[in-house]
């Protein structure tokens, strides 16, 4: 049997892809996400914008496809790019198709774009995660610093959980 993250390709996400990307982030929270967070909420969430294509533009958001089917979508950016000080990213907008789900490419994704960002010297990374993508991310080594929420376009907020790790821990679980 063939282990399905290893069918996964990873490239760098085009500007011709953002239709699919969108569509695939659409999917991911209705079905993924349904038992964490109220209907409305999910509805609101997806009228903020998932995706954030300045990403797109600076190479830093990928897309996971299987024989040329997108299957996930992640990325990071640089938040403090100073070189003489701990230079932290955050990973962003880690989604699956809710078909896919639980078969290792949401993790494929974060390893992906967290050694992407240590390449560049990266050392600190962060997240906020939602409440279905915990579980994720603790196993690759985030701890929760802060329990917080996205504001929302309706007034309500959609909890997240701040997370971080160092590149020491990202380097070990990258193996």
């Amino acid at each position: 049997m063939i282990e399905t993250a290893s069918l996964v390709t990873i490239r760098p996400a085009h500007p011709a892809d953002v239709p699919a990307i969108e569509e695939l982030h659409r999917g991911s929270v209705r079905r993924l996400a349904v038992s964490y967070y109220s209907p409305a909420q999910l509805e609101s969430f997806l009228a903020t914008r998932t995706l954030d294509r300045r990403l797109i533009e600076s190479g830093t958001y990928y897309v996971a496809e299987i024989l040329s089917v997108l299957v996930g979508s992640g990325g990071w950016m640089a938040i403090d790019d100073r070189p003489e000080g701990a230079r932290r990213a955050r990973i962003r907008s880690v989604f699956v198709h809710p078909d896919w789900a639980r078969q290792g490419i949401g993790r494929r994704l974060v390893l992906h774009a967290e050694t992407e960002a240590m390449r560049l010297g990266f050392m600190l990374f962060e997240l906020d995660a939602s409440l279905p993508g915990v579980p994720l991310y603790r196993r690759l080594g985030y701890r929760e610093v802060a329990r917080t929420g996205l504001d929302l376009p309706d007034g309500s907020t959609l909890p997240v959980i701040r997370m971080e790790k160092a590149r020491a821990v990202a380097a070990a679980s990258n193996r």
